[in-house]
């Protein structure tokens, strides 16, 4: 995979206050990237960074082998973004704020249009105006903004944030779809999160304090065995456990033979529970339950 987005030591200062702390990371292309932490660490300040809307006061990004500081334009060019809630024009069409998007760009053809908006499924509703929009077609609309320019490297910030599951299940099924595009997104949906990316950065005081790599095999789950002898059990599962306790992230055909395994070996299994927050319960083990709001 080819790296296209590098990342070292950038520390960025408002006002005097520390905001980010030499945060360093790499992206490939085709990899999702979510940024996790809890209000007021960073992450819309790292994205506003990599999008040029703030500047920085230490480091370098790249993207590709364009340095952002010295190759500011060149570097833009290829990066889609969505900041916030989508800047769209409520009285005109869907249409006409496409179009409006498009004069900002060279060389974006009528076929490139129909096909962000095929990508984005609103073919239906282009010619309507986007104040009658729900609130998931302006977030979809938003993201059609953002492709205008066939972009290398799309970032999103809080893009589900206020939808309704259809709304989100419909950005995430867009968003996967994008084989070739590298995406880094923010969101407080950590299992929608979970269940998107590759890779995700925990982000808390202006730091990284983990980057946690995700298999995302949806042939597999993440489950717990509770037994009577927890001991013999340990023994028993322990090539297969991914932690202390009798915790295994395997096929359904292979926690059955683990089942039958404890069968046989004398031990009852009283239950067998999946669990579906890892993501969560990793998030509160290493940021805890503090909410900032800064």
């Amino acid at each position: 995979m080819k790296k296209s987005i590098k990342i070292r030591n950038v520390s960025k200062s408002i006002n005097g206050k520390k905001i980010l702390r030499n945060i360093s990371f790499d992206a490939y292309e085709g990899e999702i990237i979510g940024l996790v932490g809890p209000n007021g660490a960073g992450k819309s300040t790292l994205m506003k960074i990599m999008t040029g809307l703030y500047s920085y006061d230490e480091g370098d990004i790249f993207y590709y082998e364009y340095n952002l500081k010295d190759d500011f334009e060149k570097c833009l060019s290829m990066v889609g973004t969505l900041i916030e809630s989508p800047d769209l024009y409520k009285n005109l069409s869907g249409k006409n704020n496409l179009k409006i998007f498009k004069s900002m760009f060279k060389d974006i053809d009528e076929e490139q249009i129909k096909e962000i908006v095929r990508i984005v499924e609103l073919e239906k509703y282009l010619g309507k105006k986007v104040k009658t929009y729900s609130l998931g077609m302006k977030e979809r609309l938003g993201i059609a903004t953002a492709l205008i320019n066939k972009p290398k490297i799309l970032i999103l910030d809080e893009p589900t944030n206020g939808l309704d599951p259809i709304g989100i299940k419909k950005i995430i099924s867009i968003l996967k779809n994008m084989k070739d595009t590298t995406i880094i997104i923010s969101s407080h949906m950590l299992s929608e999160i979970e269940s998107l990316c590759n890779k995700i950065v925990f982000i808390n005081d202006g730091e990284i304090i983990n980057i946690k790599h995700l298999d995302n095999d949806v042939q597999k789950k993440n489950v717990m065995f509770e037994v009577d002898d927890f001991s013999k059990a340990k023994l028993l599962l322990n090539n297969y456990c991914i932690n202390e306790e009798l915790e295994v992230y395997e096929s359904d055909d292979t926690i059955s033979k683990l089942n039958k395994e404890l069968i046989l070996n004398n031990i009852n299994v009283y239950r067998i529970y999946e669990n579906k927050n890892n993501l969560e319960r990793e998030f509160f083990d290493l940021v805890g339950n503090d909410d900032k709001t800064n």
